[in-house]
């Protein structure tokens, strides 16, 4: 575990200032978001524009490309043709999850399988992981691809361990991080892989924003998973509780859980299994987990990945990429959708 902290973390930069720093880059991300989706089958740029203007939060081009500026990348567009990359890998996952959890709703709108049908959603989501492999294969290095294919195969066996472990209360703590790691950090992980590759980095800081991608991809989900208990519904963009009804267990549950007595562990398998989770059950619920320390116990977890995440820049000279960095992984903490 670090004891030391990099310069840089002593001013992490706001979210604001982060945007401004990387706005170049995002103006050109957006548009070679919607050059590259188009296609002469109408449909596939009717639903990626429908899911891409939804109001994502561009995590994932970020992280490209400030690690690979702060790598030394400064000419060329492979910064911009790789998070093009990465996030069209992003949307093909949100539009296949979607379809397999039967969500009628993604960030407050209709999601595109409730708009436009299950096999629009799942083809399109086809055609964007197609489409982010043939950008790849035009400005790709083999490490890059490898990379990035290693984060795909994670992301599909995150989904199936997923489906394997529904509804499990019994889950363990390794499980559930092995398939948070898989489903959603293994993507950001190679967001700072490729931008490093990009660069000129050494193997040490390679190795450094690999371990830095992992750390803030595992906290982001356990922030989202925090979220669905705690966060406004309108703000969240979805029903609070609404992964749990899926069937989803998350931390703060499998601690609880883990904890409860025998009586509340029956209460709880049967509510999450027979009855709809109204606002009430929920209550009841959280009322349980916070008996417990469930939803501090995970929040304390998921400020000690941000924590190592950020001493990991270390070994990089301190400077605005270093704090941007450093600042995402407190967003990544402190957001509240």
């Amino acid at each position: 575990m670090h004891t030391v902290q990099h310069r840089a973390a002593d001013r992490k930069m706001g979210r604001a200032e982060i945007l401004a720093l990387v706005e170049d880059g995002l103006k050109s991300v957006e548009a070679s978001i919607r050059l590259n989706y188009q296609s002469n089958v109408a449909m596939i740029p009717l639903v990626s524009d429908y899911l891409t203007n939804g109001g994502g939060k561009r995590l994932r081009p970020m992280l490209v490309l400030l690690s690979s500026r702060l790598c030394g990348y400064e000419k060329g567009d492979k910064d911009i043709v790789h998070s093009t990359v990465v996030e069209y890998i992003h949307a093909a996952t949100l539009l296949h999850d979607d379809v397999v959890d039967d969500s009628d709703q993604r960030r407050g709108l209709p999601s595109a399988n409730a708009k436009f049908g299950n096999p629009m959603s799942v083809l399109v989501g086809d055609y964007l992981f197609a489409k982010s492999f043939s950008l790849m294969a035009s400005a790709s290095t083999p490490e890059i691809i490898r990379h990035v294919s290693d984060a795909t195969r994670h992301l599909a066996e995150g989904e199936v361990l997923q489906l394997v472990y529904n509804g499990r209360l019994d889950i363990t703590e390794e499980q559930y991080f092995d398939v948070i790691f898989r489903k959603t950090a293994a993507l950001i992980t190679a967001c700072c892989q490729v931008g490093a590759c990009l660069g000129n980095a050494t193997a040490r800081q390679k190795a450094a924003l690999e371990a830095f991608g992992k750390n803030i991809g595992i906290a982001f989900q356990m922030v989202d998973d925090l979220l669905d208990f705690v966060a406004d519904e309108k703000t969240l963009g979805k029903p609070v509780g609404h992964d749990l009804a899926e069937g989803h267990v998350t931390l703060p549950v499998i601690h609880a859980y883990a904890k409860a007595t025998g009586e509340e562990r029956r209460w709880l398998a049967e509510t999450v299994k027979n009855e709809a989770l109204t606002r009430q059950r929920m209550g009841e619920i959280i009322t349980l987990i916070n008996k417990y320390d469930g939803l501090a116990y995970a929040t304390r977890m998921a400020d000690q990945y941000a924590k190592e995440a950020i001493a990991e820049l270390e070994c990089f000279p301190p400077g605005s990429y270093a704090e941007a960095l450093a600042g995402l992984a407190d967003y990544v903490i402190n957001r509240t959708h």
